[in-house]
């Protein structure tokens, strides 16, 4: 018993190392995800909890990956598709984990949202400093066309860093105690949280961020104070308008670049080749993540990925794929909405269920290790969040 208490602390440490190593880089958030998802098999395995996994509806979300191993094994690319299986596995291995063994108890779910939040708002401030004095703290520039990095260096990701990561800052500042400084201006916190978003200038994490603000807003309706909605929206008006006209405005440039590139965009280029590579292999595809290796066969207009979650599965492993992925979220999503009471966990289990794996927008690559390892590390967390 004493070793298993062992154990799970440590794994809890590690657990609770994965936020920081999301802002240093990819090689280590891929050993601590899998150490963790090691750690998950064995623990299944050797305490027999099988039967936790089918009760508790996790066991949708394994058929699609004996699904990506059928079609590796018919790759001309064998050894990178079984790679990228391998990792879409760990990552539903850490989000077992979550819920199932690590945050069971409440303090150690709210230890890990107040680290998480810390980082959030470090990465805001940051921003902030960036874009008005063209450097971040660590010395790194604006980008082109005024896109920021923060502390990412060159990587155009901190927006999207930040939305993934939302689920930790509305836990946090929702079960703080109601006399908590930090709880009396939790609406102005995500206010600045929202705003640094945008002010990113990435078009898909400020139009997630501002969908979950309406989906929120919606499921939450009956209980929210009007008055003080009115407040906030009107806070929220003027902010934008004041960031909207400003000279070089970053907002106002995406927007209008959103409906030039429009006529001409680059992503349904990405989409067609894919296209054209599922409709060349329909039943298996050519094995996980390789797009950009049968891509450039067929055209000029290539990528790592198709940038879109459906084509990249369609052209990499079938037609079952995105139904198997479709149906395993909507069905696990169903499943344990209807054992939880409290709205605002059924609105936040919805909402970024929904929002993390969002078809109308482009998006990163599924078989990315860093940014699926991010998506089912907060998914993992929202699902924690029952009681």
């Amino acid at each position: 018993m004493a070793h298993n208490k062992t154990s799970n602390l440590i794994i809890f440490y590690l657990l609770l190392s994965l936020p920081f190593f999301f802002l240093i880089g990819s090689f280590f958030v891929n050993l601590i995800a899998i150490l963790i998802s090691l750690y998950t098999l064995v623990w299944i395995i050797l305490y027999r909890k099988f039967n936790l996994i089918l009760k508790n509806h996790y066991i949708y979300f394994f058929p699609l990956f004996f699904l990506f191993i059928i079609s590796s094994s018919f790759s001309e690319y064998r050894v990178s598709a079984y790679l990228n299986s391998f990792s879409y596995l760990s990552n539903i291995l850490l989000f077992v984990s979550l819920p199932l063994i690590i945050l069971i108890d409440e303090k150690k779910k709210f230890l890990l949202s107040k680290i998480v939040f810390i980082i959030v708002i470090l990465i805001c401030i940051d921003l902030w400093i960036q874009r008005i004095f063209g450097t971040n703290l660590t010395g790194f520039s604006i980008q082109q066309a005024g896109r920021l990095t923060s502390f990412f260096k060159d990587e155009q990701i901190p927006g999207s860093m930040v939305f993934k990561l939302s689920p930790f800052v509305l836990y946090y500042l929702f079960t703080q105690n109601n006399k908590s400084k930090i709880y009396n201006f939790k609406y102005l916190i995500l206010l600045f949280v929202y705003f640094s978003i945008l002010i990113t200038g990435e078009r898909a994490a400020s139009i997630l961020a501002t969908l979950l603000i309406i989906f929120l807003i919606a499921f939450n309706f009956k209980k929210i104070n009007k008055t003080k909605l009115l407040i906030y929206f009107s806070i929220f008006f003027i902010v934008f308008s004041i960031l909207f006209n400003l000279k070089n405005s970053v907002i106002k440039e995406r927007i209008f670049y959103t409906f030039i590139q429009s006529k001409n965009n680059i992503y349904l280029e990405f989409y067609k080749n894919s296209h054209e590579i599922f409709s060349q292999n329909i039943l298996i595809g050519t094995g996980p993540q390789t797009y950009r290796y049968v891509c450039p066969k067929i055209s000029d207009s290539c990528s790592s990925h198709p940038h879109h979650y459906i084509f990249e599965l369609l052209s990499d492993s079938g037609i079952l794929s995105p139904i198997f992925l479709i149906f395993s979220l909507g069905l696990f999503l169903l499943k344990n909405i209807s054992f939880v009471k409290n709205n605002l966990s059924k609105s936040l289990m919805t909402s970024y269920t929904i929002l993390f794996f969002f078809p109308f927008i482009p998006t990163g690559s599924f078989f990315s290790s860093f940014h699926m390892t991010l998506i089912w590390f907060s998914l993992g967390f929202v699902y924690s969040l029952k009681k």
